[in-house]
């Protein structure tokens, strides 16, 4: 699996499963879908992975950082230049 079909999986898993929100799937799956458009950036979208993956509600609510919050997410997103 490449790492675009591999954003596409653990987008929807983490949407229908964990507690990634509705509004933030359609930033993911452009990414996800488009994978001509972020030839050479692999390395982000890899990064954006790892941070669906490891998505945390909760993820800076106690005195050190687990997992990743959306804010994360937005970050790396914005570095692909992707936007609403």
């Amino acid at each position: 699996m490449d790492i675009f079909a591999k954003l596409a999986a653990s987008t929807l898993k983490e949407n229908s499963e964990g507690d990634l929100p509705d509004f933030i799937v359609p930033l993911l799956m452009k990414v996800a879908e488009n994978p001509a458009d972020f030839a050479g950036r692999e390395a982000l979208v890899e990064e954006l992975v790892m941070r669906v993956e490891q998505y945390e509600t909760w993820s800076e609510m106690c005195c050190e950082k687990q997992g990743f919050s959306l804010e994360d997410i937005h970050r790396t997103l914005d570095r692909l230049k992707v936007r609403y």
